[in-house]
Order: structure tokens, then sequence, then C-alpha cells
């Protein structure tokens, strides 16, 4: 089967413990089921290595929304739902950013504004939903489950 879904990717600085547990609150407005694994993406020369461990939760409606995505990957059913899936890990953060815009306003064309971002340790989310959130309002709504979680000021960051 060829890979099926749409990934976003999000870094933040919320633990997963946190994230997870309001997840799971969420999945339960919503009446879905969720399988939690921890996995490790590691070959086996570098299994110990902590970096490529994954924390995951799998959603899914019922039974046979798990089993048909089994057998056809992400998708949305008539009903407009699909599984789902998120992955998280603790991460470091390396990069470079050129700003365009600050605070809502264009930057200067003459001016650019380059930042090197580093961060030693933050925590990786990646999405993956049925389908792209512009063309589902299913996938619309749980993104934005997902970004109310990381924008609520209300938790304790580690």
């Amino acid at each position: 089967m060829e890979w099926t879904g749409y990934w976003y990717g999000f870094y933040t600085n919320k633990p997963i413990d946190f994230v997870f547990s309001e997840w799971r609150k969420k999945m339960s407005i919503i009446n879905y089921q969720y399988d939690y694994r921890l996995e490790n993406y590691n070959d086996e020369k570098n299994y110990h290595n902590k970096e490529n461990i994954w924390n995951t939760l799998f959603c899914y409606k019922n039974k046979e929304m798990f089993e048909h995505h089994l057998e056809e990957g992400y998708n949305i059913d008539m009903d407009g739902e699909g599984c789902f899936m998120i992955q998280a890990k603790k991460a470091q953060f390396r990069g470079r950013a050129t700003l365009f815009e600050f605070d809502d306003e264009p930057i200067d064309d003459d001016f650019t504004y380059a930042i090197d971002m580093r961060f030693n340790s933050l925590f990786y989310y990646c999405l993956v939903l049925p389908e792209e959130p512009e063309c589902s309002n299913f996938s619309q709504k749980i993104r934005g489950f997902l970004i109310s979680i990381l924008d609520d000021e209300n938790d304790k960051v580690e």
C-alpha cells in the first residue's frame, strides 16, 4: 500500500504528557477511541538512541473504521470522518528563518531579517490527517483540536 494521509509538523514547548492528556479529552468529546504505542524507529545499531522514540496515539471511531484503514489507508468515510494519528517525541530544533512579516506587518523589501534558532529541548508533534484541512471539515476540526491544545496558556511548561 502506498503512503496516505496528510502530515503536519509542529514544534512546541508543550510536554507530551500534557498534550496527550488533553488530546484524550478531545477524543472522548467526539466519541473516538485511541491506541497508544511507544515506537522506536532506530536501526539495530542505534536501537538505544532515545531521539527516535515516538509516542503515538492512533485514533478511530470504531472497529470497522479501524479495519478499513488497515486495508485502504487514511481516508474519509461516507459520514465525513476517518482515522488519524498524532505522534510526538522530544527533539532538538536547529534552523534558520527569514522573516518577511513581523507583528502582521510586511518587512521592508530592502531589509531582510534572518534568525538562527537553537533549541536543545523541544517537542515535535506530527499529526496525520485523512485529508487536507482545506478540503475537509473533519480534518480541519482535528487540526484545530491540536492547535487549541498547543496554544493553551493554562498548562505547565517543562
